[in-house]
């Protein structure tokens, strides 16, 4: 297995043609890249509040972030609007779902239903291909690192509401500085 560093990640990432780029071959950049170094070290901030996603990189074709997570922290059941997600453990043990669609009550609503669960430890990856719909969280006693790359970038993210259907598009922000002072 070769070591990508940061540049070489997204060296790359630049040669590889949109369409072209699929779940499988962002898997495998992903598990190349070296993050023994200070690409992890120098963005690991945790919140007690919530879990913080800090900006490693982003460039037209992906972001990469650091995601850090307390015990009992989890995101909402939600889709990335198309794009890819390679989500490495780097420290802790990472539990992601998936959902499937459960029926549509109405045009503007989608009812989703747990599909899979898995509990993945440090080198584990959850993948999520363009139209996946899944939730992570922090379901252990112990800390969680965790590395994500998303291509295209990711903006906004669909929340589902699994009791109501209800759907909502939520822009997102990055975890900055002053949230950990």
């Amino acid at each position: 297995m070769s070591h990508f560093s940061l540049d070489d990640f997204v060296a790359e990432m630049a040669h590889i043609p949109s369409p072209d780029l699929t779940l499988p071959v962002l898997h495998r950049l992903a598990g190349d890249l070296d993050v023994r170094d200070d690409l992890i070290r120098d963005h690991i901030y945790f919140s007690s509040g919530s879990y913080t996603r800090n900006l490693v990189c982003r460039t037209p074709r992906f972001d990469m972030l650091i995601l850090c997570w307390r015990p009992g922290h989890v995101t909402t059941i939600h889709d990335h609007c198309g794009s890819l997600n390679a989500t490495r453990v780097i420290q802790g043990t990472l539990t992601a779902r998936i959902f499937r669609p459960a029926g549509q009550p109405a045009p503007d609503r989608c009812l989703v239903e747990l599909a899979e669960e898995d509990r993945l430890g440090p080198g584990g990856f959850s993948l999520v291909d363009r139209t996946e719909i899944h939730q992570l969280a922090n379901t252990s006693d112990e800390d969680l690192v965790t590395l994500h790359v998303y291509a295209k970038p990711l903006r906004d993210i669909l929340v589902y509401d699994p009791a109501s259907g209800a759907m909502e598009r939520v822009t997102l922000r990055y975890s900055l500085e002053q949230d950990f002072q």
